[in-house]
């Protein structure tokens, strides 16, 4: 009896093998907790100690990376970053081309079976995976290297590209019939349409290219952008400005009837993008779902499923508005990437749910069989077992953003002060015909600031 009771543990303890006991039982955003405090706190140097590091056969290993890259750029170590981003890349280049990993991907998927979600390895998303390629495009631009950040603004947009292409045949009535077992998430998701496409990254695109003097393609990304998002101005004037600029008329006086005219040249003038991010993304939370499991003979027993949810309150920017100078430029946001995490899983509901059934099912025969071999005792630690490691998979890249918003202004070419509620001036020059980016980060109490020209 008590070898099989024994055989039986191991059984369901051999879903642990690519992640540590503690992950085991205590989830991902729970062990996240005092990183994102220490963040908000302007803690950098605490937050980067707190951070779990693990290797590559555990799980979490390309969302630890992603951790450490985004904390290493919140501390200015850019150049610590750049290899940590592309590891993620390389493996997930890896994960695209290799067969074999069909294989892995289904022992993984059985382990996940007796314990939980977590033991998936975890797979970036596409909005993951655009952010990425976004921060390596802006770790160059601090070196003034515009050919390699126009080589990650391309990977940015090809994984838009191929999540739109491999999203366009699925059926909308399978998320919808998943989903209502789902607490609402409308608020968060509002009106995004899907959860790979980000006008931040289409528009970081379009600057770079138009830096470069390559308008059309800029042109062809700020349309994008503008597609995503409709109703920011500042993506309504620069399509129209270059519209008429290329001479494509037709497009210019479609444009023309929907927009106002973009503001006329200023001799001597430069332009200014400020680009500014807040927040951290929320956190996945918990909630528990009752569904009725049959046995053989054919009894319904109702068992608690643990899933994850993002609650429904959208995310409310403390800072809506810069000075610069006499002219009080309003923030325009460009994403907020809560909605593109909030839709991401709304999409992966219907597998999610199955998952969720097949793994009850199979704790439900391991917990039978312990009862059978070891009686009480088998029955007891099995219901342990099952109770204490049911809990939601809540990973995600936690050390993003919430929002990114967008000002842009054509001022006179010389010294200038960009000034912003309860922070330092920040003075920057602006060269004639030049384009200067200021990158804002505000995350409660840390601020951090870069300008570059372009």
């Amino acid at each position: 009896m008590q070898r099989s009771v024994i055989f039986g543990f191991c059984v369901m303890l051999s879903g642990c093998s690519t992640i540590g006991f503690s992950d085991l039982f205590s989830d991902y955003a729970t062990q996240m907790m005092p990183v994102r405090q220490a963040i908000k706190t302007n803690n950098i140097d605490q937050a980067q100690q707190l951070l779990p590091t693990n290797g590559p056969s555990h799980s979490n290993y390309l969302l630890n990376q992603l951790e450490q890259a985004r904390l290493s750029n919140l501390n200015n170590q850019n150049e610590a970053a750049k290899p940590q981003y592309e590891v993620v890349y390389q493996q997930m280049e890896i994960k695209r081309q290799a067969a074999k990993i069909q294989v892995s991907a289904g022992l993984e998927q059985s382990n996940a079976l007796l314990t939980n979600d977590s033991v998936i390895g975890y797979t970036p998303a596409a909005y993951e995976m655009s952010m990425l390629h976004s921060y390596q495009a802006l770790n160059y631009i601090y070196q003034h290297n515009l050919e390699g950040a126009l080589v990650e603004v391309r990977r940015a947009n090809k994984v838009q590209t191929d999540a739109l292409t491999a999203n366009q045949d699925n059926i909308d009535a399978s998320v919808k019939a998943a989903q209502k077992h789902y607490p609402s998430m409308n608020e968060v998701i509002n009106n995004v349409k899907n959860g790979y496409q980000n006008a931040f990254t289409f528009y970081l695109s379009g600057l770079l290219y138009q830096s470069n003097k390559q308008y059309d393609d800029a042109y062809i990304d700020y349309t994008k952008a503008l597609e995503i998002n409709p109703e920011n101005t500042y993506l309504q004037q620069i399509v129209l400005q270059l519209a008429k600029q290329q001479g494509f008329d037709q497009d210019f006086a479609e444009y023309k009837k929907r927009f106002a005219e973009p503001p006329k040249k200023i001799a001597n003038s430069g332009d200014v993008v400020v680009l500014i991010e807040q927040g951290l993304v929320p956190e996945k939370d918990e909630f528990v779902l009752r569904l009725p499991i049959y046995t053989s003979g054919g009894d319904a027993r109702f068992y608690s499923l643990a899933m994850p949810v993002y609650k429904d309150r959208a995310y409310m920017p403390t800072v809506n508005k810069i000075s610069i100078g006499s002219q009080i430029l309003p923030l325009s946001p460009l994403v907020r990437i809560e909605a593109l995490a909030a839709k991401t899983l709304e999409e992966q509901t219907p597998a999610r749910v199955s998952r969720q059934i097949l793994r009850l099912v199979a704790k439900e025969k391991v917990r039978a069989e312990l009862a059978r071999s070891g009686g009480d005792v088998g029955n007891i630690l099995a219901n342990l077992y099952n109770l204490a490691s049911e809990q939601a998979d809540t990973r995600s890249w936690l050390t993003l953003p919430n929002q990114i918003s967008v000002a842009r202004a054509q001022l006179t070419a010389g010294d200038h002060v960009l000034t912003l509620a309860n922070h330092n001036d920040i003075k920057f020059t602006v060269s004639k015909q030049g384009l200067t980016l200021i990158y804002l980060t505000s995350i409660n109490n840390y601020f951090n600031s870069h300008v570059v020209q372009l």
